[in-house]
């Protein structure tokens, strides 16, 4: 029998690729997934990008809460300067209202001292 008349025959190539023998002319099998190569390499490609933007998200998630602490932290702490300077002014005053006594209590003993002098004399 001629082998140009045989049935085709499937074989696998070096590279792995189906084709169907018939003679001298070779065709190739479309693969037995309805999907072509490249609707398999974009459908990976969307999930892949699907999923680095749902982590871009996360993450841009985590930072804005990170953001709203810090900017709580930071009125706490404008919160608690302003305590501390009207803490500070207030010691100052006082410090300043005890030096005018102190001041003032030591003329008044100098006055004493040359009142007790004066008498002595």
């Amino acid at each position: 029998m001629d082998p140009s008349l045989s049935t085709p025959t499937r074989q696998t190539s070096s590279r792995g690729n189906n084709h169907i023998s018939a003679g001298d002319t070779t065709k190739e099998i479309p693969p037995t997934s309805s999907k072509l190569p490249f609707d398999r390499i974009m459908e990976e490609s969307v999930s892949q990008i699907t999923t680095m933007l749902s982590n871009i998200l996360e993450h841009h998630g985590h930072a804005n809460q990170c953001l709203a602490s810090l900017e709580e932290d930071l009125a706490h702490t404008k919160l608690e300067e302003e305590k501390l300077k009207a803490m500070i002014e207030a010691l100052e005053k006082e410090k300043s209202e005890m030096n005018a006594k102190v001041a003032l209590m030591e003329r008044k003993d100098f006055y004493d001292l040359l009142e007790v002098k004066v008498e002595g004399f």
